[in-house]
């Protein structure tokens, strides 16, 4: 029997296959990384980073809006409902349900359709708001209270959403003390440039007796209108404890609109198209 004995390879055969093998593969990733930028590259130009607006921009957009809405808006009307409780060292409480009428540009009315419990709670409280919403309408008033630069301190809070901003959030800071002002936060809806939400207190208190009050509004969108839905208020009241007041905004009917002239084209996307490696102009 006749065995045959295969050489082994030295190392200096070894060599040059290896050699080879090894540029290969260097060779085969360097094509897969330049690939890979290319590609990177070229989705980076059909796909622009979304960046937020700056607050200045936000708030422009939404003081334009805001205008182009109330003047479109000539007349509505909605049901309110009011429950007013009283909880401490007595435990009081009253309702109202109401109904307001809005006519272009001032003017609400209130008619009252039904009420009951604490007469005092009912006639210092609740019926002293429909006083002060109608008062609140002046145009002085309207003036001195609209959420812009003139009236508040506006700062970014935060972005809410991703990857597209579905709401700013902006700190109010009161430039006076204005019963009418407010101190806190505002959600400003990123699509219509709209109040969804206010997280605030007064920024004066309203009376001695009043500690701390703390007050959540919530908007609702009807048609191209944004109207409130709701309004949640908590005031700690010195001696006698806390009071909350709910007040629930229901059956809108929007009586005469216009459309709005200012649609929000292109340039009012509610976030800022940068191409990469440029930074936004602040």
């Amino acid at each position: 029997m006749v065995q045959t004995n295969h050489p082994l390879k030295t190392r200096s055969e070894k060599g040059p296959t290896s050699t080879r093998l090894l540029r290969a593969a260097i060779i085969v990733e360097l094509c897969l990384l330049m690939t890979a930028a290319i590609l990177s590259r070229s989705s980076a130009k059909e796909n622009p980073m979304l960046r937020p607006l700056t607050v200045d921009q936000v708030v422009e957009r939404l003081t334009r809006m805001n205008l182009e809405r109330s003047e479109a808006l000539r007349s509505y009307s909605s049901v309110r409902v009011y429950h007013l409780e009283l909880k401490g060292i007595v435990h009081q409480s009253a309702d109202m349900v109401a109904k307001m009428t809005y006519h272009w540009p001032d003017q609400k009315e209130f008619t009252i359709i039904s009420e009951s419990g604490s007469e005092i709670m009912r006639n210092r409280v609740l019926k002293a708001i429909l006083s002060a919403e109608k008062e609140a309408m002046q145009k002085e008033n309207r003036e001195r209270t609209a959420l812009n630069m003139n009236n508040y301190d506006l700062s970014l809070a935060g972005v809410e959403g991703s990857p597209q901003p579905k709401y700013y959030v902006l700190e109010a800071k009161p430039k006076a003390k204005n019963k009418f002002l407010f101190k806190g936060k505002v959600w400003v809806d990123a699509r219509d440039f709209a109040v969804a939400r206010i997280e605030a207190e007064p920024a004066k208190n309203p009376s001695w007796w009043t500690k701390k009050n703390d007050i959540t509004y919530t908007y609702q969108k009807l048609g191209d209108f944004w109207l409130p839905a709701h309004t949640e208020s908590i005031t700690e009241v010195r001696i006698f404890g806390h009071t909350v007041l709910d007040i629930e905004y229901k059956n809108y009917q929007l009586i005469e609109t216009r459309e709005l002239q200012a649609a929000l084209k292109d340039e009012q996307r509610p976030y800022q198209e940068v191409t990469s490696g440029i930074s936004p102009s602040r």
